[in-house]
């Protein structure tokens, strides 16, 4: 059964359930429906951006909701201007008053209306990936995975910035794959390495000076490496981003860009590799910058997954022993839900092992952690979430 091309629906906090039924079923318009607290949020026009970015064709309508009377009256107005246009009123968003008030108003005048024909009802159930029409016919229509990144940044009022891709990304990626085997290898031991990663992490920051500080090549280890610290110097050493002798506590760094490849771009390089090979349906972005269109915000994604509309936001870090982990869950859980609405999940890459109690607090917030030896199982967690299985 075709649903009509006109889509009414209730602008939300959580928007995708307003704009996956309405690509689904290849709307042509949509009137959607904004109260004074979602038009002063923008929620409408970053709905209504997300669907003209689509070629979908918008109107915004103010529906006041102080109480029932006046939303009973704002539906029969609506009745009014629908006519006898088919239309499909998507009840998901709102509260069950502004619901009822559609279903008992809106749609029942629409029903007795001379020449109009009965209005199709959907909620969109995004935990269980069904449209579920409540007429003409009650019946259960599978989800169609029909968002890619764009429209869940764009629905959630982001937008990507120049700065993603470009000659700049193509040089990344070019430096990337040259060194792609010593990324595998680290990847793959970096349980062995263990606490090494945080030494080398702070030597490296120390080195770029993060900004503030002239770059200093020349750093000075706390000790002298043996076993397997030594063995990644001198792989790192043969690779071309540092210059350091057998037994020797100093290690000098070939520029800053390799300096940011140690103090943690490698973690971002290993995953994007592994990601690669993924191929989520709505698309897979490494080192996403972005920008919300009111706050003017800016957030830079170390990578970006969407998969059956769903998002997945990776964060990759190498700690060193004074980084404040519990931050990192609390931003990324924060993040997640801002750029992904609340059907996207967390996912943690650390080089370092995390204590119970900082796993206790990423489970709490939602958050996956791969952590360590367990950075080898990212295929895997990633097959895991593209079937659906939850990661926290």
């Amino acid at each position: 059964m075709t649903a009509p091309a006109l889509h009414i629906v209730i602008a939300t906090e959580q928007n995708m359930a307003n704009l996956i039924p309405a690509l689904q079923c290849q709307a042509q318009t949509v009137w959607i429906l904004q109260t004074p607290k979602m038009r002063a949020q923008r929620s409408p026009q970053h709905l209504a951006d997300a669907l003209k970015a689509r070629g979908i064709a918008t109107r915004c309508i103010d529906f006041p909701d102080e109480d029932i009377a006046t939303m009973h009256a704002n539906a029969e107005q609506l009745a009014a201007s629908v006519g006898t246009q088919a239309v499909t009123i998507n009840l998901t968003g709102g509260t069950k008053l502004m619901a009822l008030s559609l279903m008992q108003t809106l749609a029942a005048d629409l029903a007795t209306r001379p020449g109009a024909t009965a209005a199709h009802l959907v909620y969109c159930d995004t935990a269980h990936k069904r449209l579920e029409w409540l007429a003409p016919q009650p019946r259960s229509e599978p989800m169609q995975a029909v968002l890619r990144i764009e429209d869940v940044l764009r629905v959630q009022g982001y937008r990507i910035q120049d700065g993603s891709g470009g000659a700049h990304a193509a040089q990344r990626q070019r430096q990337a794959q040259e060194r792609s085997a010593l990324t595998r290898w680290i990847g793959d031991h970096s349980a062995r390495i263990g606490n090494f990663f945080g030494v080398l992490n702070h030597i490296a920051a120390e080195a770029r000076g993060d900004g503030q500080r002239p770059f200093a090549r020349e750093q000075t280890l706390p000790f002298r490496p043996k076993g397997e610290a030594a063995e990644l110097l001198s792989k790192c050493h043969q690779a071309g981003l540092i210059h350091w002798q057998s037994g020797s506590s100093q290690v000098v760094f070939h520029d800053e860009e390799a300096a940011e490849y140690l103090s943690g771009g490698w973690i971002e390089e290993y995953a994007a590799r592994k990601i690669k090979g993924a191929q989520p349906n709505g698309g897979q972005c490494p080192n996403l910058q972005i920008e919300h269109v009111d706050t003017k915000t800016r957030n830079e994604l170390d990578a970006v997954l969407v998969h059956d509309n769903r998002m997945l936001v990776v964060e990759c870090k190498a700690a060193s022993v004074k980084d404040d982990v519990s931050d990192w869950i609390y931003k990324l859980a924060q993040l997640t839900r801002s750029v992904g609405g609340v059907m996207a999940q967390g996912l943690l890459l650390s080089a370092r092992e995390l204590n119970e109690q900082q796993r206790e607090r990423a489970h709490e917030y939602r958050i996956k952690v791969l952590a360590a030896a367990q950075l080898r199982d990212l295929p895997d967690c990633l097959r895991d979430w593209m079937q659906g299985v939850p990661l926290a």
